[in-house]
């Protein structure tokens, strides 16, 4: 079971409450008890781990109330840490696309410099610790986080348990409520294949550009390959059958990601590849597809449905 490690504090003089809880600090400004969790989780486990105490994320209001946020949260880590802000619009300097989790008004913020920069089309905010300046992220990033709740309610304090979406060794991705898992393991595509199935699921198919850069962040090695048969990208489920491009799980193909010329070679080149890390002779094809022959890779990407 998930023990959170949790430390409370006030923005104002720390003043014992019990309508904070047992041991909790009462936060006078607003009426509000907070806790810093230092287990790192996507943006939407840490709002749901939130809203078992009766609450949400944080949100910020004022330049009072973030430098004490950031300076108390630098006390146990440094680096990012998560907020209560989300935007669903691709426009991220927009402030009427932003929301916090919590409902209150998207009325301050503080970025650092080349801040706010677009996450595709849904974005996350994340506070800087050592800085009090934020910037936006992917929301499936892994990051402490800070929850906010009302003093007038009392938490089961807390044995906390991250929502088992999941099987081991699968990532939950919210936007599409799949999960996913790289396998990095030189084979060709049918034992790719084969070892999706025995786990429920299938070789990764992809509908839109975030799920497309979730299974490139997912994938990468962090490499530069210099192999020209492409045998260091990642095999996804796609396939030319009687003549035309299927998902082998059976799905639409309502989304496409080819490289600058791809497919070519349609007499022989019948299978796919998501270029995870950029080619040193075709920059053009990183982190889009390219169709292949019948060729090992060195890793294949699974998709199944989640447990919940």
């Amino acid at each position: 079971m998930f023990q959170p490690t949790i430390f409370v504090f006030s923005f104002l003089i720390p003043l014992v409450s019990a309508q904070c809880g047992p041991g909790a600090i009462y936060q006078a400004s607003g009426s509000r008890c907070l806790n810093v969790f230092r287990t790192a989780s996507s943006f939407q486990s840490a709002e749901e781990i939130c809203a078992t105490l009766s609450g949400h994320l944080v949100s910020i209001h004022n330049t009072i109330d973030n430098t004490f946020i950031s300076s108390q949260a630098q006390k146990y880590f440094d680096g990012g840490v998560w907020l209560g802000a989300k935007t669903t619009a691709p426009d991220v300097t927009n402030p009427l696309n932003w929301y916090w989790t919590d409902g209150s008004n998207f009325d301050y913020q503080n970025y650092k410099v080349g801040q706010p920069s677009p996450q595709g089309d849904t974005a996350c905010m994340q506070l800087q610790t050592g800085t009090a300046k934020w910037q936006t992220t992917n929301c499936t990033a892994q990051l402490p986080f800070i929850c906010s709740y009302s003093s007038s309610v009392t938490p089961t304090c807390p044995s906390v348990t991250i929502p088992s979406h999941c099987p081991s060794g699968y990532t939950w991705y919210d936007e599409t409520d799949f999960c996913y898992k790289n396998t990095v393991r030189f084979t060709s595509f049918n034992d790719a294949r084969s070892s999706c199935q025995a786990d429920g699921g299938d070789l990764a198919s992809i509908h839109s550009a975030n799920e497309n850069q979730f299974l490139v962040d997912l994938s990468k090695a962090g490499i530069t390959n210099k192999d020209k048969s492409h045998s260091d990208d990642v095999f996804i489920g796609l396939v030319y059958q009687n003549s035309k491009w299927q998902w082998t799980d059976g799905s639409a193909v309502n989304f496409l990601n080819w490289g600058d010329g791809e497919p070519n070679n349609m007499d022989k080149e019948w299978w796919t590849s998501l270029v995870a890390d950029p080619h040193e002779d075709k920059n053009t094809e990183n982190t889009r597809w390219n169709n292949v022959a019948q060729i090992d890779m060195r890793a294949f990407i699974c998709k199944k449905a989640p447990l919940h």
